[in-house]
């Protein structure tokens, strides 16, 4: 709490420092949405029922730019989720070959959709799982970033002193926790374990990136932590109580990713290997046993643009554990793949849309499909349907939780 003070302290200072300018472009925008999901097999529950107003404040001055934004939200099902949310918060100044952005922000590396290959700056927020659009679920994080501009290059440097984690969902009256027991056992998920603010354990890195004719292509490299915990677990000598403890552990990553535009298709590829990689075990009572790898991650997608307002997109991602052993969860090899497509109709007030993860390795998956209609181009209107599928790997422990939703969104 102390380190929002400051910042918005910093930030409040700079707003200031805006007030003294002639010539002051203000901008407030943002939108209020209402989100409502039930559940499409017995007993028929609802998943999700919430309503959120963001705010969104941007000044700008010659070459500085003040941002913020944040959300106000009431969430009917999860009412510790009911809260007004500094989002971000950053000054951004840019002389004429460079830029300098400081505060709170979300930040995406790689060209990837949906999937996080060398796009590790930004944890996630699984409260709701994938039941919210994934741009919602990146957790901003307070960095200071630099950027240096040429035409066909730009060198980026990044500063991170206090580190953000995923938020993983654990309380029982939440349908999309990550948890569970037996009946007869008493669940304790502590998940507040996490690294000390120390300078010592801050987070560095940087990237590199070329746009030359008929290709980008960048090299990144991030000194960072794993950011998804691993969890020990340990049974009370009664075994009536199961315990999970958080851990994170160093981890560095070297990534490299390119786009590719081909007449009316764009190809996309990641590459990246994590350094020490902290592994989940299938048995581990404590932090002893836990144990590090170097994986190796890639990704190749493609993009088609056919025309008449259709989009089509597929991805395969495939994670290599080498020196693999049985104590761990995860197979040596995994693989997924996504497959997306939209078309747009109705004079473009019209879009449908389908999204699918498919869990190649553990044959499990999860498909939003919807209708999105625009009213007006302020109001939106969409109705639509989550599938989830399988009894193995990321999405079994949510198979029974498949659900038809409703959002409305009015932009200002």
């Amino acid at each position: 709490m102390k380190s929002y003070y400051c910042l918005l302290l910093f930030l409040f200072c700079s707003s200031l420092s805006f007030g003294q300018a002639k010539k002051l472009n203000l901008d407030f925008t943002g939108f209020i949405d209402t989100y409502h999901a039930v559940r499409s097999q017995s007993p028929n529950d609802f998943m999700s029922s919430r309503t959120r107003f963001r705010g969104e404040l941007k000044m700008r001055k010659n070459r500085s730019i003040f941002y913020t934004s944040f959300n106000a939200t009431h969430n009917k099902i999860l009412e510790d989720q009911s809260d007004i949310e500094l989002r971000e918060a950053f000054f951004e100044y840019s002389g004429k070959s460079w830029d300098l952005k400081v505060g709170r922000q979300i930040v995406i590396w790689g060209v990837s959709d949906g999937m996080r290959i060398t796009d590790v700056v930004s944890p996630m927020d699984m409260t709701e799982y994938l039941a919210r659009d994934y741009d919602d679920i990146r957790i901003p994080v307070t960095a200071t970033r630099f950027r240096w501009l040429r035409n066909k290059m730009s060198a980026e440097l990044i500063f991170i002193p206090v580190s953000s984690f995923y938020i993983i969902p654990h309380h029982k009256e939440n349908p999309w926790s990550f948890f569970s027991s037996g009946p007869n056992t008493v669940l304790n998920v502590n998940t507040k374990q996490v690294p000390d603010k120390t300078l010592e354990n801050c987070e560095y890195g940087g990237r590199l990136s070329f746009f030359l004719s008929g290709i980008d292509f960048t090299f990144s490299a991030l000194h960072t932590w794993n950011k998804m915990p691993v969890f020990t677990q340990r049974f009370s000598s009664d075994r009536d109580t199961l315990s999970f403890t958080s851990q994170h552990a160093r981890l560095d990553m070297l990534g490299f990713d390119f786009s590719v535009p081909i007449n009316k298709f764009v190809l996309r590829g990641e590459v990246a290997g994590y350094l020490g990689e902290l592994q989940n075990m299938k048995n581990s009572p404590n932090q002893r046993d836990l144990l590090k790898r170097n994986t190796t991650n890639t990704l190749l997608g493609i993009d088609w643009y056919p025309g008449n307002e259709w989009t089509v997109t597929a991805q395969y991602a495939l994670k290599y554990i080498p020196n693999h052993t049985k104590a761990i969860k995860s197979k040596q090899t995994t693989k997924i793949s996504t497959f997306g497509a939209t078309k747009k109709l109705l004079r473009s007030t019209l879009l449908l849309s389908t999204f699918s993860y498919w869990d190649m390795t553990n044959k499990s998956c999860f498909n939003r499909t919807y209708a999105d209609y625009a009213l007006t181009d302020e109001i939106h209107v969409s109705l639509g349907y989550d599938w989830f599928h399988g009894d193995k790997g990321m999405f079994a422990p949510f198979k029974n939780n498949s659900e038809y939703w409703f959002k409305a969104k009015y932009s200002f």
